[in-house]
């Protein structure tokens, strides 16, 4: 789980032009405004990452007009992300550096309503199948969620989410100057979809999943990951590539963009599915590969930026490098993901001029 409170250190303190009541306060590699004099370099701090929401408590009521939410902000010329509290505002006690605070200040994550409206279509498609009659006793309405969206509904357990680490908060990666890739980041719907081989009696069948960023979706619906299934005959696209590798399951992940998705700032007139990972019992395949055997299936691959690139010494280079123009359409991209030629290693540079444009 996302660690969006913990225990840092203060690495530099920076003077902010033109600004005699605020300073710039390096924390790993994120960058955060605060009060002048009220940290100072090498002392703890506690420090909140952007995509927060903190409880409705009197000590963060000045963040109520941000409606208690963490975002990336420009002030006096300079990006901010984040937030620095003293450590006086947990309970006393003794902290560790890196310690996860998040459970202690009752902090959680924002999120959009993509999985919340996902969850909803998929209740009402349940329900749909009973007699109304029979879905207005309570305890029928208890068991059968409990069955089908309590304990059914959990993501596979045997896949990985779709959640690369944001660069900030592995700094130190920037010292493996081994080649990577660098593809696209996609602004839209992390998709996952899954085959797994099964044998019932003498028979060999295959279950079919299909999963939003968190949730698996058992039913049928008009959401932009059923209609990219459909699209492209994900069911049969795995089941072709499960007889090719002769594993027990096979996995393909994407981001679905839609002209009801995150603003459809690349101006789709249909749901489309841009495939980032291809993952086998093994691990995942580098993207070099991934996207060979994605086109060889009829799937878009994300575009590959850079399919050899040497990471830069700092943080500030690697934001840098992630801006720029998308390749799949009229808008900046959201920023770049890299990861090792083998697929194994990954994080995420997103790019705080996209943030500050489209993050409202």
């Amino acid at each position: 789980m996302r660690k969006l409170a913990s225990i840092k250190t203060v690495g530099q303190i920076m003077p902010i032009e033109g600004r005699d009541k605020i300073e710039l306060a390096i924390i790993d590699g994120w960058s955060v405004i605060v009060k002048k004099d009220e940290f100072s370099v090498g002392s703890q701090c506690v420090y909140v990452e952007i995509d927060s929401v903190l409880p409705e408590k009197e000590e963060f009521e000045f963040l109520r007009s941000k409606s208690f939410r963490i975002k990336t902000m420009k002030m006096a010329g300079v990006v901010s992300q984040g937030i620095c509290f003293p450590m006086s505002i947990l309970p006393k006690g003794n902290y560790k550096i890196e310690q996860d605070v998040t459970d202690i200040i009752g902090i959680h994550q924002y999120e959009k309503t993509m999985d919340c409206d996902a969850v909803q279509k998929d209740r009402k498609a349940t329900a749909a199948k009973y007699p109304k009659w029979l879905m207005r006793i309570k305890w029928f309405r208890d068991w059968l969620y409990k069955r089908d969206h309590r304990e059914a509904k959990g993501f596979p357990t045997f896949i990985s989410k779709t959640d690369e680490t944001r660069i900030q908060n592995v700094p130190w990666m920037l010292q493996n100057k081994e080649l990577f890739v660098a593809t696209e980041k996609i602004d839209g719907q992390s998709g996952t979809f899954a085959l797994v081989k099964k044998r019932k009696w003498f028979k060999e069948t295959y279950e079919y999943i299909v999963c939003s960023r968190n949730l698996r979706l058992w039913n049928k619906d008009t959401s932009s990951y059923w209609s990219v299934s459909e699209r492209y005959n994900m069911r049969d696209v795995l089941e072709k590539l499960l007889g090719y590798v002769g594993c027990e399951w096979v996995a393909i992940q994407g981001e679905c963009v839609a002209p009801n998705v995150q603003g459809n700032k690349y101006k789709v007139t249909e749901p489309d599915l841009y495939v980032f990972n291809v993952i086998f019992p093994a691990g995942r395949i580098g993207s070099v590969d991934a996207k060979a055997i994605a086109e060889s299936l009829g799937l878009k691959f994300v575009p590959i930026i850079d399919a050899a690139v040497i990471l830069p010494d700092t943080v500030q280079e690697i934001i840098e490098y992630a801006h720029g123009q998308s390749a799949i359409g009229d808008t900046i991209r959201e920023g770049i993901v890299f990861r090792s030629q083998d697929g194994k290693q990954s994080f995420k540079a997103v790019d705080p001029l996209f943030l500050l444009k489209y993050d409202e």
